[in-house]
């Protein structure tokens, strides 16, 4: 059966638009809060900054029902941190026969909500655009239903940390040495969303153009090590300007692809390729000590930005601050001669406004004696590694951060690395 939406007046019980449409609504006709109506799943919109919250799946009846007809919360709220700003202007709607794309601006900002009325797939995602060109914080926090049983929790998933490091997929010669490509993929953690109800849901996070804002204090009940770093009812995200976040159910949630391309501009909710890729599934029920703990952290409620009085702009003069260094990578043997720096935004990345970065490889010798360096063009701003073509030997990286104000400190060296 096909889904499709519609947009309530939660005060009133009015319907004020239904697919097809295409279109402007006058903001006053939704109210300060109004709902987006499925078959098989609902959510609700605050006006103000186009948070959504109540996120659920319905449970009506489809042959890729996850749910196993039970009425599943999933989100309690998905909050786009504005700054202080509020989206002020009428909402642009355009509802198809299962999609919807709707969005609001205000000053220097807006936020547009892609949504598929569907059982499972690539189902959601929204977009920030800032007129300064920098990053908003996303806050996403799961539901927490009465009935503990159908009570959304993060995972890190057993199946995916089992076979880090090794490759799989249609197109794979070797599982150590791939080589990689679109449809052989190196395993790496993945962190997903299920409940102690259907062995069928199962969810995840996903991103393009944005980083997740890491949270230390958290782990699995039975900690694991290197850790994902995430907490168990809370996920923090900073997007670039463009960029999305949104999240994936079903199949693609456990699929091992490479990650999306780097996209700014229309993206699409769904960015998968079926049927020659790993598809590792997850263990049901989860195992306990698998589990994210503790619920939140000390990161959960971002801090405000401050900005010069009247304006929306990062003071002039604020140079960004010195990357946070990941550890550096080896090039693989076969083609080109290369290794690979890898990096976090600096603290400040955020107030910084458009971040660029350069990474500076240094060439050692004997007993650690310099022999050269060498110094890469900047990096676009949502860039988090740099693989660089390299004379053959031992390197160690720097980073550092650039924008119009200025640049950072170098960051200490990296751990060493060989260019091969």
């Amino acid at each position: 059966m096909d889904g499709g939406y519609q947009l309530v007046n939660l005060s009133t019980g009015a319907v004020v638009a239904s697919a097809p449409f295409v279109g402007t609504v006058p903001a006053a006709a939704l109210g300060d809060r109004f709902g987006v109506r499925g078959l098989y799943n609902q959510f609700d919109v605050r006006g103000s900054d186009f948070a959504v919250l109540d996120y659920a799946f319905t449970g009506a009846p489809n042959d890729e029902d996850m749910t196993g007809g039970r009425f599943t919360p999933v989100w309690a709220s998905k909050v786009p941190d504005l700054e202080g700003t509020t989206l002020i202007s009428d909402i642009s709607v355009e509802l198809g026969e299962e999609g919807l794309n709707i969005m609001r601006s205000g000053s220097g900002d807006s936020i547009k909500i892609q949504a598929k009325d569907c059982a499972q797939g690539g189902i959601f995602q929204m977009e920030p655009e800032r007129s300064d060109g920098g990053l908003t914080r996303m806050v996403h926090t799961l539901a927490q239903p009465a009935d503990p049983a159908i009570r959304p929790f993060f995972f890190d998933n057993p199946n995916f940390r089992a076979v880090v490091g090794q490759f799989l997929g249609d197109d794979c010669v070797s599982v150590e040495t791939g080589p990689p490509s679109t449809f052989c993929v190196e395993g790496r953690t993945r962190v997903n969303i299920g409940n102690d109800f259907s062995p069928d849901f199962v969810a995840r996070d996903s991103s393009q153009v944005a980083e997740q804002v890491l949270q230390p204090e958290c782990n699995t009940a039975v900690p694991v090590t290197p850790s994902v770093e995430h907490c168990g009812m809370v996920s923090i995200w900073d997007v670039a300007s463009g960029g999305r976040m949104g999240f994936v159910t079903g199949e693609d949630a456990v699929e091992l692809a490479n990650p999306p391309t780097e996209c700014v501009q229309d993206c699409q909710a769904q960015n998968q390729v079926r049927g020659r890729l790993a598809v590792l599934g997850f263990p049901f029920p989860v195992p306990a000590g698998s589990r994210l703990t503790p619920p939140t952290s000390a990161v959960l409620v971002p801090q405000p930005v401050t900005l010069p009085s009247g304006g929306s702009q990062i003071a002039a003069g604020s140079a960004p601050s010195t990357p946070a260094l990941r550890a550096a990578v080896s090039g693989r043997r076969g083609g080109a001669v290369t290794a690979t720096a890898r990096w976090r935004a600096p603290a400040n990345a955020r107030a910084a406004g458009t971040v660029r970065y350069q990474v500076r490889a240094v060439r050692l010798g004997a007993n650690g004696k310099v022999l050269g360096e060498k110094v890469s063009a900047k990096t676009g701003s949502s860039a988090r590694s740099e693989k660089m073509v390299l004379a053959r030997g031992a390197y160690r990286f720097q980073v550092r951060a650039v924008n119009a104000a200025g640049a950072s400190d170098w960051t200490a060296r990296s751990n060493k690395v060989r260019a091969r």
